[in-house]
């Protein structure tokens, strides 16, 4: 069912714009608040649903934490607020590379990552080949790993996606030749935003037919008001192709314009009208 989402990306500056990894040993995370937030992430699963959005993606870059008694307690955050845990965005790790140790380091991370969404609850988890330059021999290297990867996150009882998302996957034709190559059942997600660019509609609609969710991003003006023509371009697009899962509402270009000009949530509400717009009945509403 097609459904209005949101995910840590669309709360960022709400949660103070943190940027959290995971430290050498894979033991804990390490990082900070680039500012004061005005939310706690263990109350965004309840925040959320009070507005109607019950699935959620949830950025490695924002976990504040990964001890036990943390992921227990954001794990019945979710539950108790009836909020699906999506898909954990593991936004870190590289496969693609040709040396060995760097993509068996880049495996056992996201690994790690794999782990961790487990304990959390989440129905599945996104990860990329990195940024190295796609070529004949970075794309052998990456639909190996993705092998494997996906093999590790059925064993785990989750659900493996990929995205455009960071340099090797930015061209459709590149992250497409990894799945294929790969030989196993990936879901993808749509990023409008990290499509941008020349070609911003031609990779759409390589990507679309594949896509599993879609990580919505729109154009803003100077006063933070949506450009209706290029968002409800790449909605119709998805509609079009038969998409039939959850959009993230993430924010809007500039970035800083959108946070600015709105506050979070009617961030999310105008953005969800548009969604609206152009699914109508199909757009499941939440409670």
């Amino acid at each position: 069912m097609v459904r209005a989402a949101v995910s840590t990306v669309t709360l960022a500056k709400a949660l103070g714009n943190p940027r959290f990894e995971l430290d050498a040993d894979g033991a804990q995370q390490v990082g900070s608040a680039a500012e004061p937030a005005t939310i706690d992430l263990l109350d965004v699963p309840a925040a959320a649903a009070a507005r109607g959005f019950h699935s959620f993606d949830l950025s490695v870059y924002h976990l504040p934490s990964i001890d036990s008694g943390y992921l227990v307690d954001l794990r019945s955050a979710f539950e108790e607020a009836q909020v699906e845990l999506f898909q954990l965005l593991i936004d870190t790790g590289e496969v693609a590379s040709t040396d060995p140790d760097e993509r068996g380091a880049g495996i056992a991370h996201i690994k790690r990552w794999m782990e961790i969404a487990v304990n959390l609850g989440a129905t599945g988890v996104r990860y990329v080949p990195g940024d190295s330059e796609p070529s004949p021999e970075t794309i052998r290297a990456s639909v190996e790993a993705f092998r494997e990867l996906a093999d590790y996150a059925v064993e785990c009882g989750l659900r493996p996606a990929t995205e455009n998302f960071r340099h090797f996957n930015l061209k459709a034709d590149d992250l497409l030749a990894v799945l294929e190559g790969s030989e196993r059942e990936y879901g993808l997600v749509a990023d409008f935003g990290n499509a941008r660019g020349p070609d911003k509609y031609e990779n759409l609609e390589k990507l679309m037919p594949y896509a599993t969710s879609i990580h919505a991003w729109a154009e803003v003006n100077d006063d933070g008001d949506l450009i209706s023509e290029d968002f409800q371009r790449c909605l119709t697009m998805a509609r079009d192709k038969g998409f039939d899962g959850p959009i993230m509402l993430q924010s809007g270009y500039p970035v800083d314009v959108f946070q600015r000009t709105r506050e979070v949530w009617t961030r999310a509400d105008e953005m969800r009208d548009e969604l609206r717009s152009v699914f109508g009945q199909a757009l499941e509403e939440g409670a």
